[in-house]
């Protein structure tokens, strides 16, 4: 075609031959013209010429994002020699909005053609029209108007010829497109059910989750059979599909090929290459198309980029002779040359058809033969392990055999060990109770009114534990309490408290203070058991209402927490080691006024080590705070609230450790 006139009587002549009118029409930039105001204006001016196929876009550092905004009109004449004969149109997408007219009538039109932007609607709709011209040649006026794409003009090429020619044509392109689809569509099928019956080569599923994404390409692009089953679709929403089914291509295959090639394929160039890709893919969605669509070309470099470094992975594995890295190699060489071909077909570079489809699917068909011939060789594998598993299988089963006759054996001595043990164990849990009564016997507390409140949390872990507590009243006015943590649990513990219990009765009369207490306890544990190893921390406390004085003295303890009416936290100090280590220690004492409404908190510390198991000084940081929240609580509400707490902070229902505490209360 040469300045908006072509003579095509030979080449139509032809059966079943299609004219593409591509070449230079008669431009009018920034106007819309009818078919009846051409000639006037061709005779006012010269005649401008457009290449078709092209876009009359300018570049973005020129114009920015409205570089392929604007409309114009475009006018050629072809002589067809068709007279009174059935002819079509195959009329591809326009950027992206125009009306056709053939011999002065509009017999096609996609979206709004406009002025201006708002009243401007674009549409992609490839679609064929028939006419018939009542002449030997035909004028056609094409308006095309753009304010939504980076391209604007007609970029795609119009074919022109007898009505059942062109049918023919677009029959055979949706043929084999469909062909397509549907080997693509089986083969990400197949491959899905590949990996959700065999989860241990995820390869499968991004090979199947590629063949997917490859379809929804295959609809939105080229000629857009989403149109057919959707003809209401959106126009914004068709091109976001058809950017995003690009988008998607590199994370998805990509992983596809790193977890063939992982040993070889760098995680970390991957992962750019994926969120790389993402970032597009969140640029595409949240942006309009005036926006994104200036996003392609820098991807296609990106893409080039991916491809590059996969052909290095693919040399590699090559010279590492790794089996299907030569077939990897050709398939992914003829995706890389349709990719190629597209990507300057889009760019106007070249002139053709579309190839990627059938350069993805041919290297699809070369994947799945490697990915079958790999299932096939697991196959084969199974069958000659399960030869040599039934060789094995005779040999085990006459070990079995002699196993059978040497257990039998073994079974009638278990049964009399298992007799045995039971019968032990049903004498230990006889003498478990036994302590554990004795134990309960010996820790009742004495009637302490009118003038203490006593509460007690008493948790051991098992039916005996190791903390023994007393309280004794000496005197009507005077009340000693005593609480100490030994090691052991059963019916260890149960010994050594009833040893404690004993030296406790046979020294408290004697000790006039606690502070003696704990110095003839443990002179006793130091030079009586000395052999036995026993050491334990223990408290001592007393009540003195003859002069209203506390006493306390405490042997390698946590610091006491005496709860004054006021509301104010006082801490009783440690005042020597453990019982049992230093033979001739004395402890200092501690003695306060007390009066009515203060509270004493006895405790060991199984009770809160384990808020924290790593820092005991946090730990004990959280107890005191759950104990300031209990200021103003009534006596007998303290504890279920102490205890609640604990079980909330730990988020268990259990400690690992023997707890106990005792909580008095001054009542007069």
């Amino acid at each position: 075609m040469k300045d908006g006139y072509v003579d095509a009587v030979s080449y139509l002549e032809t059966k079943e031959s299609v004219f593409k009118l591509k070449g230079e029409w008669i431009y009018f930039p920034n106007l819309l013209l009818q078919p009846q105001e051409i000639q006037d204006i061709r005779s006012l001016r010269p005649d401008s010429t457009f290449l078709v196929p092209g876009i009359w876009s300018k570049g973005f550092f020129e114009s920015g994002f409205l570089a392929g905004d604007g409309y114009a009109t475009f006018y050629t004449k072809i002589r067809h020699g068709l007279k009174n004969q059935p002819m079509s149109l195959l009329i591809p997408e326009m950027e992206t909005a125009y009306v056709l007219y053939v011999d002065g009538k509009a017999i096609a039109s996609n979206g709004i053609v406009s002025f201006s932007e708002q009243k401007a609607r674009p549409e992609y709709k490839p679609e064929i029209v028939d006419f018939v011209s009542n002449t030997d040649e035909s004028s056609f006026v094409l308006q095309i108007s753009n304010y939504n794409h980076r391209k604007g003009g007609p970029a795609q090429i119009i074919s022109l010829g007898r009505t059942t020619d062109i049918h023919r044509l677009h029959e055979a392109d949706l043929f084999k497109d469909m062909l397509l689809v549907g080997c693509i569509v089986f083969m990400g099928v197949y491959h899905s059910f590949l990996y959700f019956h065999r989860r241990k080569s995820p390869q499968t599923f991004w090979f199947s989750l590629t063949c997917f994404l490859i379809v929804l390409r295959v609809f939105v692009t080229g000629n857009k059979y989403i149109t057919f089953f959707f003809p209401n679709i959106p126009w914004e929403l068709h091109l976001k599909m058809s950017y995003l089914s690009f988008f998607l291509l590199p994370p998805v295959f990509g992983r596809y090929i790193y977890l063939l090639f992982k040993p070889y394929f760098s995680k970390s160039i991957y992962e750019i290459i994926a969120y790389v890709s993402y970032m597009f893919v969140m640029i595409v969605l949240i942006t309009k198309s005036s926006f994104y669509t200036y996003l392609m070309i820098p991807f296609q470099i990106f893409s080039i980029m991916a491809a590059v470094y996969v052909f290095i992975i693919v040399y590699r594995v090559i010279r590492e002779k790794i089996q299907g890295s030569v077939i990897f190699a050709l398939s992914f060489v003829l995706f890389i040359m349709s990719f190629i071909n597209d990507l300057m077909v889009n760019n106007l570079i070249i002139h053709g058809p579309l190839m990627i489809h059938y350069g993805i699917f041919m290297m699809f068909l070369f994947q799945s033969i490697l990915i079958a011939r790999g299932f096939s060789k697991g196959f084969q594998e199974a069958e000659n392990l399960a030869i040599e598993l039934s060789s094995k299988n005779q040999e085990l089963q006459q070990v079995k055999n002699q196993l059978l006759d040497s257990n039998e054996t073994l079974e009638m001595r278990a049964k009399e060990k298992t007799v045995l043990l039971q019968n032990k164990l049903d004498q230990i849990s006889k003498d478990l109770l036994l302590a554990k009564s004795i134990v309960q016997s010996l820790t009742k507390p004495p009637d302490l009114t009118p003038h203490l409140k006593l509460d007690i949390l008493y948790k051991p872990i098992a039916e005996v534990g190791g903390d023994i507590y007393f309280v004794k009243r000496i005197q009507d006015f005077y009340f000693r309490f005593f609480l100490a943590d030994a090691t052991g649990h059963g019916l260890q513990a149960a010994l050594y408290t009833m040893m404690i219990q004993s030296e406790f009765e046979r020294v408290t009369d004697v000790a006039m203070r606690p502070n003696d207490l704990l110095f003839y306890i443990n002179r006793h544990f130091y030079d009586k058991n000395a052999d036995l190893q026993i050491y334990f921390p223990a408290i001592a406390l007393d009540f003195d209402f003859h002069q209203r004085i506390l006493r306390y003295s405490g042997a390698g303890v946590t610091q006491q927490i005496l709860i004054r009416s006021t509301g104010e936290l006082e801490f009783l100090d440690n005042s020597g080691p453990i019982i049992g280590i230093l033979e001739h220690f004395r402890f200092t004492i501690f003695e306060t006024h007390v009066s009515k409404g203060d509270r004493v908190l006895l405790y060991t510390d199984g009770l809160f080590e384990e808020l924290n198991e790593a820092d005991g000084a946090s730990a004990l940081s959280e107890f005191v705070g759950i104990i300031e929240k209990t200021k103003n609580m009534p006596f007998e509400e303290v504890l279920p609230y102490i205890k609640s707490e604990l079980f909330h902070k730990m988020k268990k229902t259990v400690w690992k450790d023997d707890s106990t505490i005792l909580f008095v209360e001054v009542n007069s």
